[in-house]
């Protein structure tokens, strides 16, 4: 259940937890109240590095400034359907991960990335990725419907 009553988009998965090379299974479902024009329907896998670094310094004069910085490092876009009125329907869709997703979105190798990667560590920058579906019914002069699932790759 959507905050104002039913939700206008459903994104299930079959499960959550993946590895590189696995298949992403999984269903959206449109509960529109009335026919919807749209451009497209279409589901993303999408990962995301998230850089954190906090203050740096020591006593009175420290930079206590933390900053974020997002980098997608990783984006598939498969489209589901094109350009219709669309109200209620289920679609579902198959993406398989690459192999090398891991590698790819780290790219940070041999012994300059080593030491980037000690630097980073010593100014206090801390680096994650995260990795989540997204379904969304682009429709032209109104508010996008938007689903995303937030997922496990190891």
């Amino acid at each position: 259940m959507g905050l104002f009553g039913k939700e206008k988009i459903t994104l299930k998965l079959e499960k959550f937890d993946y590895k590189p090379g696995d298949k992403i299974k999984g269903t959206v479902k449109l509960n529109l109240k009335k026919p919807t024009k749209a451009r497209k329907l279409e589901v993303s896998f999408i990962g995301t590095k998230i850089d954190k670094q906090t203050g740096l310094g020591i006593g009175p004069m420290a930079n206590n400034n933390r900053q974020t910085r997002t980098i997608k490092v990783y984006d598939f876009t498969m489209p589901l359907d094109g350009e219709k009125n669309y109200q209620e329907e289920e679609y579902s869709f198959e993406i398989k991960i690459p192999e090398d997703i891991l590698q790819t979105a780290q790219k940070l190798n041999g012994k300059i990335g080593t030491a980037i990667t000690a630097f980073k560590t010593i100014s206090g920058v801390y680096s994650r990725v995260d990795w989540y579906v997204k379904s969304e019914l682009d429709v032209p002069l109104g508010l996008d419907v938007k689903k995303t699932q937030k997922i496990v790759l190891s």
